[in-house]
């Protein structure tokens, strides 16, 4: 499929009007912070070995038991957590606004609009931080090589495939090196974080780079336990501030389009400054947290979004909460 079909495609996708509802809550939040990790299934994402402290966050906060990725592979994930939607994107191609794409090269872009243009038509503001991206704004396929070693890799920064972020240069810089958090944390940060890993990193891995399992999950389970704590040590982590931890999917091997809806069973955990434990077993999406977030920032809800179910009984439980014992399983 040429380029410029897939991309007229996805703009006929978009056609309608993208806002499904108005603000149904007023603003509670002053920080969500989502950090999104890479294809492990819910009965292998937690380890007390590989994973300790992924494994006691989950006892410890809040642990959603039914929470699944919308589709396969990684790239409709990450856009359906912005916008609602995956706009029957099925691939992991670049945006069409990539720096470095070839002639007649797939490629995706939307005229829709996500979170980022909500929150600035709300006066709140959206950054992203991207670990091992060369620059702010940068819209390389992958870095430092893009075939070889794309430690960073496009098709986890949904953003760049959005025309209205794209094109503006304001948006652009809030896509941010992950070196930059630290910085913004001990000064002002926006209101809604994006945090993803390398895909060293983030359990992904990368053939001769990094292909061992068991350290893949030991190392992301170090990132997520150095970001963690620079949040919750900064400034900005707040009794309305919020950290969710999940993954954009499950294992895709062996599995199908068609069977996403009941296979792609992942983990998410909400952090709160609350810190009391609690389990959902709910069934929850990333169009749940999309509405989640939208509610807490009053605003309306995206595309699928507006049919989803809010994580409440995550976000917003009471200190008061006896502890729970048992396996994260």
């Amino acid at each position: 499929m040429s380029r410029r079909f897939r991309a007229l495609a996805l703009f006929a996708a978009l056609a309608p009007a993208s806002f499904a509802g108005s603000a149904v809550a007023e603003a509670r939040f002053d920080h969500v912070y989502v950090i999104v990790l890479e294809n492990h299934d819910f009965d292998d994402a937690l380890s007390a070995e590989r994973t300790p402290f992924l494994d006691r966050l989950a006892r410890e906060q809040g642990l959603a038991t039914q929470y699944f990725g919308v589709a396969h592979p990684s790239l409709p994930n990450y856009i359906a957590m912005v916008s609602g939607d995956t706009f029957g994107v099925a691939d992991d191609a670049p945006s069409c606004f990539a720096s470095d794409l070839a002639p007649s090269q797939p490629c995706h872009r939307t005229e829709g609009e996500s979170l980022a243009d909500q929150l600035e038509a709300a006066g709140l503001s959206f950054a992203a931080y991207l670990e091992s991206a060369p620059s702010a704004g940068a819209m390389q396929q992958g870095y430092p090589d893009p075939l070889l070693r794309p430690l960073y890799a496009q098709k986890h920064n949904p953003f760049v495939y959005f025309d209205r972020v794209a094109k503006a240069p304001a948006q652009l810089a809030a896509l941010k090196p992950y070196e930059a958090l630290a910085g913004d944390l001990a000064g002002k940060i926006a209101n809604f974080v994006f945090i993803v890993p390398d895909q060293c990193h983030d359990g992904h891995g990368l053939r001769i780079v990094c292909a061992d399992e068991a350290q893949l999950q030991r190392d992301y389970d170090a990132f997520v336990e150095k970001t963690v704590g620079l949040i919750r040590s900064s400034p900005n982590w707040t009794q309305n501030s919020a950290i969710v931890v999940t993954f954009d999917e499950g294992e895709a091997q062996h599995k199908t389009p068609e069977a996403a809806e009941t296979d792609n069973r992942i983990p998410a955990i909400v952090v709160t400054a609350c810190g009391a434990p609690a389990t959902s077993a709910k069934r929850y999406d990333h169009y749940a947290l999309l509405a989640t977030i939208e509610d807490g920032f009053g605003l309306g809800r995206l595309r699928k979004a507006a049919g989803a179910p809010a994580m409440t009984d995550l976000f917003s439980r009471s200190c008061n909460s006896a502890p729970r014992g048992g396996t994260p399983k």
